[in-house]
């Protein structure tokens, strides 16, 4: 079943589902499943190379590519400069766990 387990895995896929918000298994997981464990809608996982997706900015690597994540949890690595907690960006290329983008516009 893809239901999140907090000691098993360091994150999870929240359902956006009105009423549902169940805590899902992450991808890259042997639980995760492409449809919510409750309510059995799709899961947003993924994103598509060449889509445009807004990101938090959550850490940045040795060698300054910035770690960030999209609502779903996925993990994309954007090589810029900038100081910001947020950003747009375009899907550039997308791996089994994570993928690159390229800076379209800073929010916050």
């Amino acid at each position: 079943m893809g239901r999140y387990h907090p000691g098993k895995h360091d994150s999870f896929i929240k359902c956006d589902t009105p009423r549902c918000g169940a805590n899902n298994a992450p991808e890259g997981s042997a639980e995760y499943e492409t449809d919510c464990w409750r309510c059995g809608e799709p899961l947003g996982g993924k994103p598509e190379p060449g889509e445009e997706v807004t990101v938090d900015i959550v850490d940045e690597k040795s060698d300054g590519t910035l770690v960030c994540k999209t609502e779903s949890g996925f993990v994309l690595f954007l090589e810029e400069d900038i100081a910001a907690i947020e950003a747009t960006v375009r899907v550039t290329t997308v791996d089994e766990t994570h993928g690159e983008a390229e800076l379209i516009e800073t929010g916050s």
